[in-house]
């Protein structure tokens, strides 16, 4: 038996160290948090409308380079359907799976608006509705930072799977932003999610060979009041409140010295691989 070494890591202790980084992250918003919201993405829901019958995305032609129309997708955490709803208008069925019911709600409205047929949506978190699911692909677009059981995750998506999965990851979690305003507000070190990097490291250590390619960043273009409200937001800040007061202060300052580097994540990561074969299955189960 090999012995276990940083060059050739086990999978467990990386689960481990992301379930440690992520409850990490989420106590430290548990208590700077001023405000309660039940479905995080109520307020912000309407912004993830898009068009599906764009053109300019990279990352759709790289979800379209791996199987044509009749391609069956599994999109977990789908969201208001940013690549479901593309994906079906192309003549690819979708199953749509969907925790959040304002981003469900979004999605709908698009299906209806777009005339759209060929996407189940499936309300709940992946992997507890996993049964009975299976495709040809399936992705994960820009729900892997948050998740716990990252291990259980990719398990089940590579278990519906019969040709292909896919990873939509920024180079940072979208929490990465406003970083400094985040510590000059909150008097704290951030507390960063994982996200490219990491995600890679655990695909490696599962024996996954993953291609990656990079694309820039499209940004929604903010106006000034939708900027502020989104730091706010993203500090977790209650509107009008003594730490709301301060962030305002300091975003008065740095558009008034026309700074713009918000922090934000500038790159995008899309990473495929072929799920385990039954075979290759059957060999890591006799190896444990």
């Amino acid at each position: 038996m090999i012995r276990r070494s940083p060059l050739h890591p086990d999978p467990q202790e990386l689960y481990a160290d992301w379930a440690r980084i992520v409850a990490a992250e989420k106590e430290q918003v548990e208590r700077l948090r001023e405000w309660q919201e039940a479905d995080y993405y109520a307020p912000v829901a309407h912004h993830f409308a898009v068009d599906p019958h764009r053109t300019d995305d990279p990352v759709l032609d790289v979800l379209y380079s791996l199987g044509g129309p009749g391609t069956r997708w599994l999109d977990i955490g789908a969201g208001g359907g940013r690549y479901a709803l593309p994906l079906a208008v192309s003549g690819r069925p979708v199953v749509a799976v969907e925790p959040s019911e304002s981003m469900r709600a979004v999605l709908q409205q698009g299906i209806e608006d777009h005339n759209v047929s060929n996407i189940d949506i499936v309300a709940g978190r992946w992997p507890a509705v996993a049964d009975g699911i299976t495709v040809d692909a399936t992705l994960m677009a820009h729900v892997n930072y948050d998740l716990p059981n990252i291990g259980e995750v990719l398990d089940a998506a590579e278990a519906a799977a019969s040709q292909w999965c896919c990873v939509v990851t920024m180079d940072r979690a979208p929490s990465g932003g406003y970083v400094e305003l985040w510590e000059a507000v909150h008097g704290e070190e951030r507390y960063l999610l994982p996200a490219m990097r990491e995600l890679l490291q655990v695909l490696l250590a599962r024996g996954a060979t993953p291609e990656v390619q990079i694309v820039e960043r499209q940004f929604r273009v903010m106006d000034e009041e939708d900027m502020r409200s989104n730091a706010r937001r993203r500090l977790w800040l209650s509107e009008g409140s003594e730490k709301d007061q301060k962030l305002q202060r300091l975003i008065d300052g740095m558009l008034a010295r026309g700074e713009s580097d918000w922090g934000f994540p500038s790159a995008i990561a899309v990473i495929t691989w072929q799920p385990p074969s039954e075979d290759e299955k059957k060999g890591v189960a006799g190896a444990h």
